[in-house]
């Protein structure tokens, strides 16, 4: 049982999936807006009820908790009632309901171990993030001999600031470089822009750019790429390290900037690059694809980096904390 906001994206995605559904009447917090948290505060409470309701009837034997405000009321009410619950968190910085909530759970799975110290009375398991199926069943294209296919995304919604990068240095990317080419998922919002500027390449360029709002073979495009650009959030790092593929990032500087505590160890370990997000200008992206396309040395060595970063076991491990909380509840040593 999956349980989500009421008219939230989960009602489409969730059901889609052909997984049941409940749903609770409670929105996100800005901190930073009064009407926001007021409205919150009210909601909280009713919401609560709701989840003790929930958690009452489906008697559950372990309730997981993903993150964000939908899996407060439910984990206090899981808690108030005795069940054990096992949070997972995707981002290095843990968010507000992790912090809020962490002390109700019996483990954490995280993504990064560095999440743990943040944490301190908690037990934190370092699982790595769980990815897609398809993607842990794909086998990476093995590295040629040179960086020639550079991946450029910025997920459903496109990244205004990516997506200007590329399509301001494209045409010269491509013309001083005669074998690469870029594929580009920009999202829905800059599709017009993006379209006209792949129309106005020149003649003998326009068939190594392939754009569009978005791919639905994403997984087996990164198994396929030499380099990825793109924000740095925790699945999508987790898919381009599961699969080997060297990374250069610019972190979305919003939301409490925690995309960039969520770059910083695959820079220290040497599978990604950082650019920040005010920093990213056309000249800046292809000075950094240009380097990685002339030092194949790094190139390669930063591949190595990313799949010795990728755990493509975290589902597994998940399940297997999952499935010790459940059986610590009936009294089996986990």
């Amino acid at each position: 049982m999956v349980v989500g906001r009421r008219d939230g994206v989960a009602e489409r995605l969730v059901t889609e999936a052909g997984l049941p559904l409940e749903t609770l009447a409670i929105s996100g917090v800005d901190a930073s807006s009064p009407r926001s948290v007021a409205r919150a505060l009210t909601q909280l409470p009713l919401a609560t009820l709701a989840a003790r309701r929930l958690v009452r009837r489906l008697e559950p034997d372990v309730v997981v908790g993903a993150g964000g405000y939908v899996c407060v009321p439910v984990v206090m009410a899981a808690s108030a009632q005795h069940v054990p619950v096992v949070l997972l968190e995707q981002n290095a910085y843990p968010g507000r309901a992790t912090r809020l909530l962490a002390k109700r759970a019996v483990c954490l799975a995280a993504s990064f171990a560095e999440t743990a110290r943040l944490l301190p009375g908690v037990r934190v398991v370092h699982t790595g993030n769980p990815i897609r199926a398809e993607v842990r069943a794909l086998v990476p294209a093995p590295l040629g001999e040179a960086c020639k296919h550079v991946l450029v995304t910025g997920g459903s919604q496109g990244a205004r600031r990516i997506n200007n990068a590329v399509i301001g240095c494209i045409a010269s990317l491509l013309q001083r470089n005669s074998d690469l080419r870029v594929t580009h998922q920009c999202g829905t919002l800059d599709w017009d822009v993006v379209r006209r500027a792949a129309a106005a390449l020149p003649d003998d360029v326009r068939s190594r750019y392939e754009a569009a709002p978005f791919f639905d073979d994403i997984g087996p495009r990164i198994a396929a790429s030499d380099v990825v650009v793109m924000r740095a959030g925790g699945s999508s790092l987790a898919e381009c390290s599961a699969l080997g593929r060297p990374m250069i990032l610019v972190p979305y500087p919003h939301a409490g900037g925690h995309q960039r505590h969520n770059a910083v160890p695959y820079v220290r370990d040497g599978a990604a690059i950082m650019v920040d997000d005010a920093m990213c200008t056309p000249e800046r992206l292809q000075v950094e694809v240009e380097a990685l396309v002339r030092d194949t040395t790094r190139w390669r060595s930063m591949a190595e980096a990313s799949a010795r970063c990728g755990r493509p076991d975290a589902a597994q491990r998940v399940a297997e904390l999952v499935g010790d909380a459940a059986r610590s509840r009936d009294g089996v040593a986990a």
